[in-house]
């Protein structure tokens, strides 16, 4: 990114000026309260405004192009004083080189009524020491304000930037990790369908309207990370009506949520996807079929979801079932942290995942 030299940032020019008014007010006090040449160093004062304003631009510019502000403070400090020093003898000088020509009668008349010779090269140096002194202290303290000031608005804005990365990435984990129908039941639901026309139109009409419907909720729920439970529970009567062709009387479906949870919020497709394991690794491979329910209960600020298969005999963990169960794990924890719970219970012929989820409700349009 390239450094400009002259900043069009507004709160830098605010906290600049806001300084260097400080600075003057400071000086210009004792200046109008004691001094004898009230003309000579008030004019002194403001001139010495422009030098100092280059010194801390060339400041702001060596800080930020030469990574200074990357070095740790022991490495900072001697950096800062060491410019101060250079650049207030620098600022000293320019402002006693512009003003001395047009005030050195007057003075020269002042030090000659007080008794003592005005040789100019003693004088320049004695006006350039004395001033450089408190023009560094002027920098330096400009210095180490910028520094504090700006580090940590680079703080807050890193903090910033790490949450929005955070933020980035825990959505497009859940997008990745929200379930997507799979490839194998979209081919032989088409498939059913296209059987079915020659059979039963309407039959074949309603399965696809089903299918059309969690197409489109699978590309929706990819901007929403919760859904009504009433929608979840739509899309997987829909699956259910849809690999029930074909596996007709073998699937044996009981649905028993209490209506007072149907407008609690869930991931979507989270409920649907343990239905499809169920079906998929479950009741498919037993020759007679077998039972699969899903059903809640209120638990106060908590609901708890049962979805629960036949299945066969010792039947080992398949593998779509545990990246099924991976992927729902991540996902509750990316939504809920400790907020929520799953737990497998497994026994011959029987199996069962239980899901603890804090109850939300959508907010009333």
């Amino acid at each position: 990114m390239t450094i400009r030299f002259l900043p069009h940032d507004r709160q830098f020019w605010t906290y600049h000026l806001g300084a260097s008014a400080f600075c003057l007010a400071l000086t210009l006090l004792p200046i109008l309260l004691w001094s004898p040449l009230v003309a000579q160093d008030s004019a002194a004062t403001l001139v010495w405004l422009l030098p100092f304003t280059l010194a801390v631009l060339a400041f702001r510019w060596l800080y930020k192009t030469r990574g200074w502000q990357r070095l740790p403070m022991n490495r900072l400090i001697p950096r800062v004083v060491a410019y101060g020093a250079l650049a207030a003898v620098l600022v000293a000088g320019f402002t006693a080189a512009v003003t001395l020509p047009f005030f050195w009668t007057p003075l020269a008349a002042w030090y000659a009524a007080a008794g003592a010779p005005l040789e100019p090269l003693p004088y320049l140096v004695r006006s350039v020491s004395s001033a450089s002194l408190q023009a560094h202290v002027f920098l330096c303290a400009w210095c180490f304000i910028y520094i504090s000031f700006t580090g940590n608005r680079d703080a807050r804005e890193q903090l910033l930037a790490n949450a929005r990365l955070q933020a980035s990435l825990k959505d497009a984990q859940l997008r990745s990790l929200s379930n997507q129908l799979n490839p194998h039941f979209l081919f032989n639901a088409l498939n059913d369908i296209r059987f079915m026309i020659h059979e039963d139109g309407r039959r074949a009409d309603t399965m696809l309207v089903g299918l059309s419907e969690m197409l489109r909720y699978a590309l929706v729920s990819d901007s929403r990370p919760k859904v009504r439970l009433a929608e979840e529970l739509e899309i997987i009567e829909r699956y259910i009506a849809i690999v029930g062709v074909q596996l007709e009387a073998r699937l044996r479906f009981a649905l028993t949520i209490p209506a007072q949870l149907h407008d609690c919020l869930v991931p979507p497709l989270l409920l649907q996807i343990l239905v499809e394991n169920a079906v998929k690794h479950g009741i498919e491979p037993l020759r007679a079929g077998g039972a699969l329910s899903v059903s809640a209960s209120d638990g106060g600020d908590r609901v708890r979801f049962f979805v629960a298969n036949d299945k066969p005999m010792a039947q080992p963990e398949a593998a779509g079932l545990g990246i099924g169960m991976r992927n729902v794990a991540q996902r509750l924890a990316l939504l809920y942290g400790d907020g929520a719970a799953h737990e497998v219970r497994s026994a011959p012929g029987r199996h069962e995942v239980v899901l603890t989820l804090p109850k939300e409700f959508a907010c009333a349009s």
